[in-house]
This record gives structure tokens, C-alpha cells and sequence, in this order.
């Protein structure tokens, strides 16, 4: 197949998005369909080499189309200053002439709107309510791929057709937790006594991603136990900071997505503290973090929202209730008395994981994808 990605994001990124686009990308271009990724030419954030800067292998090709790039200048009257980016960006995409065979694919529906609808189909990962443009860009859809069971529940809700509609999972790189080294030295980087127990998160620290939860318990837990929240950038990694960074917590900012992998498995808790006060939190996210923490072997904390229990169960990690530092506390002090258990329910994690792999997730997005075509 000859596969059109458009995206208006920012490539690349230090968000997750920007790395799932690309990861994405890669596996299709591997599977031997014809890639080719559209994006704006933004003059702000990360100017790398998008393949260097996310570790990827070259099987796809990059479109720069013309973009303006006011968000990236500031972020005062932010809304405006993307809706405006993004006007001009449809504009191009209006402009660009695509293959009339192509698959064109956005996790964008608002790009949805603009693009060719002969053969367009677009990823939700969450379903804004009450929202014209989101039906009217669904019904041009040929299909619609859903993050979750929990996107496609509330997509049914608002009358898409459940058959028209894929859940696929986000996904991990097995290859690059199998290659990565556990290495309890490396949080001497960062001035943290690595002979302490490490409680790790990663990601970005939006009130709904839970962080704070997180933050707020390393108050209650021993002094061997050193809480790490790693991944903020600007505002929210100088809040955490001000708010949090103490001596037994450090807040650290983005890292490098080709350490990752090496860092996860260097803790000896990681924690996805989801919130469940918003609802993509609740009941719609399928966290990247959640299938690498699968990966590492490392015992996993979870809170216990819909959108995780889609994946982990019982046997897979220890759950408490969201939004409950006490309760998260508790959690941790559990993992660390009871090791036998912990090791099984990691191994067990471990064990699951390798039905959500990137491979698979692009194999049956795109079976998918000719199915809706064929059909």
C-alpha cells in the first residue's frame, strides 16, 4: 500500500505523539508499504534529524510542507495562535496533491475535514463531546482506528458504526528493552544515590497523567526510597520543581528516547499514576509508558482507572485508587515487602507485552485498512 501520514504536530517532538507517529511510520515502512510522512516545516523545537533524534531506522519519507509556526513562538493567546498554524497548514494540505490509490491517515480530525476522504482514515485518541466537526470529519472516514476499547465505546455512543471502527493499542520497541542494560549507577547522573530504592515515573506531568499523586506520596514513603519524575519540559518541569524536587524526590526533565529504555529498567518501581478526573485519563488513554514498563521487567503500580485495566490486570501489576497519594504510598511499601509477588506479576507483565509490539500494531492496522478499502 502507498500510505500518506499527515499530521500538523511537530516533528520531531519531545511529546510521545511524535515518536508513535514515527514509530508507527517505520514498522510500515519495514512491512513494505510505500510511507511517506507529511508535516509542517515549523522553524521552532527540536531540530534534529527526526530519524537520529527518536533512534528510527529510514524506511519511510518526510514532507515538509509550508506551515506557519506561531505557537512555537510563544504561547500567549495560545488557542488562537493554533488555530491560526493550523488554518495555514490546511491550506498546504489543500495545495498538496495526493495519489488518488493512497491511503492518507491523521490522528487529526480536524485535518479530517480538509483531507481526501476517498480513501482517509483517521486515529482517535479521545472523543471530545458534543463536537460538530468531530461527526462531520467521522463521516468522511472510511474507518476510524481507536487508542482503546474505552475511544471506541464513546465513538459507538455518538453513532459511529462498531464495525467501522479498529482498536489498536499504542506499542513497544521489545528489541530496545532487550538491548538495554539495567544500571543502578546512572541515577548518580543526576546527584541520586543509586543504592536506594528507585520509584520511577516517566512522562509528561499534566494534571491528568497523575504525577502529582506520585509527588505527593514520596512525602509519606521511607527514607531508602527516592521518588524520580522524569520528563517535564518548560512551565510544568519549573512547577514540579518549585512545587516538589526535595531529598527524597527529583524532578528531572525530557531525556533522550533512546535512554529510556535503559533508565526503566534501572528502577525497581515504576508507577502510572493516572488520574480519573478527566476522562482520556479515565477511561480513553493508552499510555506508551505502560507497555515499556511491561517490558522491563520492573514491578509496576497502577492506578486503578478503566483505560489500564484494559491491559493490566490483577496478575500483571498492584493497583490503588487514583488520585490517592496515602493509598499510592501504601502501594509502594506493598511492592518492596512482598518481592516474591512483585517478581511474578512483572514477569507476568513482561510475558504480555509481546502481543503489543509496534510490529503488530502496524500489521493489523494495516489489514485493517485494506479490509475498509476491499469492503
Amino acid at each position: 500500500m502507498t500510505i500518506f501520514f499527515v499530521t500538523s504536530s511537530r516533528i520531531p517532538s519531545e511529546r510521545a505523539y511524535g515518536y508513535a507517529i514515527m514509530k508507527l511510520c517505520e514498522e510500515w515502512g519495514r512491512a513494505g508499504h510505500a510511507v511517506r510522512l507529511v508535516v509542517g516545516d515549523r522553524k521552532y523545537g527540536p531540530q534534529n534529524d527526526a530519524w537520529t533524534y527518536y533512534g528510527l531506522e529510514r524506511t519511510f519519507e518526510i514532507e515538509n510542507l509550508p506551515a506557519s509556526d506561531l505557537l512555537g513562538a510563544g504561547t500567549t493567546l495560545s488557542r488562537l495562535r493554533f488555530l491560526f498554524d493550523l488554518a495555514g497548514y490546511a491550506l498546504s494540505l489543500r495545495r498538496f496533491r495526493f495519489p488518488s490509490d493512497a491511503v492518507v491517515y491523521t490522528r487529526e480530525y480536524l485535518l479530517g475535514l480538509v483531507l481526501p476522504k476517498k480513501n482517509l482514515f483517521i486515529e482517535m485518541h479521545t472523543v471530545p463531546e458534543g463536537n460538530f466537526l468531530l461527526r462531520r470529519a467521522l463521516l468522511r472516514a472510511r474507518g476510524i482506528i481507536a487508542i482503546s476499547a474505552g475511544v471506541q465505546g464513546a465513538l459507538v455512543q455518538i453513532g459511529v458504526d462498531k464495525q467501522k471502527i479498529l482498536v489498536a493499542h499504542d506499542g513497544v520497541d521489545l528489541a530496545a528493552f532487550r538491548e538495554a542494560k539495567r544500571d543502578k549507577e546512572v541515577w548518580r547522573e543526576f546527584g541520586i544515590n543509586p543504592e536506594r530504592t528507585i520509584v520511577l515515573y516517566t512522562g509528561h506531568f499534566y494534571e491528568w497523567k497523575g504525577a502529582d499523586t506520585l509527588a505527593k506520596a514520596a512525602r509519606l514513603l521511607p527514607k531508602n526510597v527516592h521518588v524520580v519524575l522524569m520528563g517535564g519540559i518548560d512551565e510544568e518541569l519549573a512547577q514540579f520543581q518549585k512545587e516538589y524536587a526535595g531529598e527524597h524526590i527529583s524532578i528531572l526533565p525530557h531525556q533522550p528516547k533512546t535512554r529510556i529504555p535503559m533508565f526503566i529498567k534501572s528502577a525497581d518501581v515504576l508507577v502510572l499514576p493516572n488520574s480519573a478526573k478527566a476522562e482520556i485519563s479515565r477511561s480513553h488513554a493508552s499510555p506508551l509508558k505502560l507497555f515499556e514498563y511491561m517490558a522491563s521487567g520492573v514491578p509496576i503500580i497502577a492506578s486503578n482507572v478503566p483505560s489500564l485495566r484494559e491491559i493490566l490486570t490483577d496478575e500483571a501489576a498492584f493497583f490503588f485508587n487514583p488520585d490517592d497519594e496515602a493509598g499510592l504510598a501504601s502501594a509502594i511499601v506493598d511492592v518492596l515487602e512482598k518481592t516474591e509477588t512483585a517478581s511474578k506479576k512483572a514477569h507476568f507483565a513482561y510475558t504480555k507485552v509481546h502481543g503489543y509490539t509496534w510490529a503488530s500494531r502496524a500489521d493489523s492496522i494495516a489489514a485493517f485498512l485494506r479490509a475498509q478499502i476491499a469492503s
